[in-house]
């Protein structure tokens, strides 16, 4: 089915915005790797993704959240998307709905068709995160590639921030990765699209007095809509939970971060004033596409190293 005449629109203008915003590769990554191999590589995954997306909404929010954990585990190598008893994916942690794990899935198999052996389940990802941003309302970027696949997943490794994170354990956390504070607070603004599970902030509405950094009016909200605490019912993180835009960060200027370590931006100075500069929409989509670019060459596999699995769950057969 065609992509609408709107969207294209939407697409172009934010193409024309994504030129301004810098990209910098390195670890022999490069925009245009698949130029000559897999020309339509790009299309072909936006085209796949976007027809997932119509079907179900919460494909964009969860291939964001999966393509940043997939590179905060050891790197951006696909080796979340490995099946396995005891592999990444099988962590709490990682637990998004099939239908997300489905599309990635999707995705791969239409460039497979096309591209048999060239394309990287990593650069899939990473395709796909951009485009679910831009499928959202959002403004994409390009997209540095040639990242191979990992082929070791283990649970054990699986060590996230915390929806109960302080800004200074953030802050600490996203250093080891190379990572700046203020990368931190633009890829935070992720949570502009998707929701929440209730037992995340159980901490800040299950207890006598609510969270008093959290916004009275929302407090009570959270209540009524997770009124036991454990529950696994979903929230909306943001007011417009489907368009990427910068609410997240009016949200919080207003006390209304859902999660602790979404609020603790408040908390600190330094995330602070990002926190405020990030109420420009331009800003945000300048400085979230640049912090994305950063995060997905995180410790990523390339030359020899790994292999180009011919599907997202299974490495190859040797």
């Amino acid at each position: 089915m065609a992509v609408s005449a709107s969207l294209w629109g939407a697409l172009f203008l934010c193409f024309l915005v994504s030129l301004t915003a810098p990209v910098s590769a390195t670890n022999g990554l490069r925009v245009g790797f698949y130029r000559r191999s897999c020309p339509n590589v790009e299309k072909i995954i936006f085209r796949s993704l976007y027809q997932s997306y119509k079907a179900d909404q919460r494909i964009a929010p969860g291939v964001l959240r999966i393509a940043f954990h997939d590179c905060f585990v050891l790197g951006c190598d696909a080796s979340i998307m490995l099946d396995g008893p005891d592999s990444e994916k099988q962590a709490f942690a990682n637990s998004f709905n099939n239908q997300t794990y489905a599309a990635l899935e999707s995705a791969k198999r239409a460039v497979e068709k096309a591209c048999p052996g060239v394309v990287s389940c990593a650069d899939v990802l990473q395709y796909a995160a951009r485009d679910a941003v831009i499928i959202s309302g959002g403004c994409g970027w390009a997209v540095p590639a040639g990242r191979r696949d990992g082929c070791i997943s283990k649970m054990e490794d699986v060590i996230l921030p915390s929806p109960h994170s302080n800004a200074s354990v953030l802050i600490e956390l996203f250093q080891t990765k190379g990572l700046t504070p203020e990368q931190m607070v633009a890829l935070s603004g992720a949570h502009t699209i998707g929701s929440a599970s209730c037992f995340t902030f159980d901490n800040r509405i299950q207890v006598p007095e609510a969270d008093p950094t959290l916004n009275p009016g929302l407090a009570r909200s959270l209540k009524r809509q997770c009124p036991t605490p454990g529950l696994k019912t979903k929230v909306f993180m943001d007011s417009t939970p489907h368009k990427f835009d910068s609410h997240y960060y009016l949200g919080l200027i207003q006390g209304k971060g859902v999660m602790s370590s979404d609020q603790a931006l408040m908390e600190n100075p330094r995330t602070r004033r990002s926190v405020y500069a990030y109420r420009n929409p331009s800003t945000f989509s300048r400085d979230f596409a640049s912090a994305m670019v950063a995060m997905s060459q995180i410790q990523v596999l390339t030359g020899h190293q790994g292999e180009i699995r011919r599907h997202m769950s299974v490495v190859n057969h040797h």
